[in-house]
């Protein structure tokens, strides 16, 4: 896999992650157009970004990621690829993580403010062409 498929790839679940919010709920969503590249191995790195969604007035933050825990289904093939586990983040947040099985792909999502849930991935990994260098924006 290219590092622009795998991009793509992980940018299009964040979105389908974040339709998973009742559109009345939904005041923005703000995809970041770049992100960064982390190391999977000696050879193989993979790409991360994240995409912030801010509710409308009123939405009830937590509850409203345990229905998107609820519905990942819906996205992402949580049965047999995904194990989806939830915590409390050290801010008391609930939190949900989905993690593939099988590669290093892995969604995370919970609330950023009491107003915004910020949706982070992390792609499959991949063999950068030779020559490019992995710093800087992706």
């Amino acid at each position: 896999m290219i590092w622009e498929q795998a991009k793509a790839d992980a940018q299009e679940t964040e979105m389908a992650i974040a339709r998973l919010i009742h559109q009345d709920r939904v005041a923005n969503i703000d995809q970041h157009e770049s992100g960064s590249l982390f190391s999977c191995d000696e050879t193989r790195h993979q790409w991360t970004g994240i995409t912030y969604v801010t509710l409308a007035p009123g939405s009830d933050v937590e509850g409203i990621v345990k229905d998107m825990q609820g519905r990942l289904g819906e996205v992402l093939r949580t049965s047999t690829d995904f194990t989806v586990t939830s915590y409390r983040d050290m801010f008391d947040d609930y939190t949900v993580e989905a993690q593939a099985r099988a590669s290093a792909e892995a969604y995370l999502f919970g609330a950023d403010d009491d107003k915004v849930i910020s949706i982070e991935s992390w792609s499959v990994c991949f063999t950068l062409p030779e020559g490019v260098y992995p710093g800087g924006k992706f």
